[in-house]
C-alpha cells in the first residue's frame, strides 16, 4: 500500500456508539464494506475475511488494502475493534496513530513465524480511554505476507 492506512484514534472507537465508531472510520476514507465480486480466497484469508464479516474497507486504485470490524456490548458500547491489512505497516506507526506518542513501548513477543506487540496492562503501558484500561494488540505473520492484524479492547467495562 502506497500510503499510510487512516486509522481513527481510539477514543472516537472505543467507549462509543457503534454508529459513532463506524462513523469515525467513515471520516478516515473508509467505506461500508460489500464483497468484492472479484475477492478471490486468498485474498479472502488474507484479510479474515473466513473469521467475521467487516463493517468497513479502506481500499486504493480498486484493491481492498484493509478491513474493520467493530464490536459492542449489549448497550451498543463499542468495546472491541479489529483491523486487518493486506500489506505490512510497521507496528510502531500504527500505535503511534492510535495511541499517540506518549504510549511507551510494546510488550513484545513470538518468532519470525509470527511477532506480537501488545500495549496496555501487561506491558506496564497505561492507556485508557474515557478512564476505561485499553489493550492494543498486534500481530504480523510470516504465513500472511507480514500483514498487520490489530486488534483494540477495553480491558474491562464497568
Amino acid at each position: 500500500m502506497s500510503t499510510p492506512l487512516p486509522l481513527p484514534p481510539l477514543d472516537e472507537l472505543l467507549g462509543q456508539p457503534r454508529r459513532a465508531a463506524l462513523d469515525a472510520f467513515r471520516r478516515a476514507g473508509w467505506r461500508p464494506y460489500a464483497t468484492p465480486i472479484a475477492l478471490d480466497a486468498e485474498r479472502r484469508r488474507l484479510l479474515n475475511l473466513d473469521l467475521s464479516e467487516p463493517d468497513v474497507a479502506f481500499g486504493e486504485q480498486g484493491e481492498l488494502a484493509a478491513v474493520a470490524n467493530v464490536e459492542a456490548d449489549r448497550h451498543g458500547i463499542v468495546t472491541h475493534v479489529e483491523v486487518v491489512g493486506a500489506e505490512p505497516v510497521d507496528p510502531v506507526r500504527v500505535s503511534l496513530a492510535l495511541l499517540g506518542a506518549e504510549v511507551g513501548p510494546p510488550r513484545t513477543g513470538g518468532s519470525a513465524e509470527a511477532r506480537e506487540w501488545v500495549w496496555g496492562p501487561e506491558s506496564g503501558v497505561h492507556v485508557a480511554v474515557a478512564g476505561e484500561p485499553v489493550r492494543v494488540w498486534m500481530c504480523a505473520e510470516r504465513a500472511y505476507g507480514d500483514r498487520l492484524w490489530v486488534v483494540a479492547s477495553l480491558v474491562r467495562r464497568v
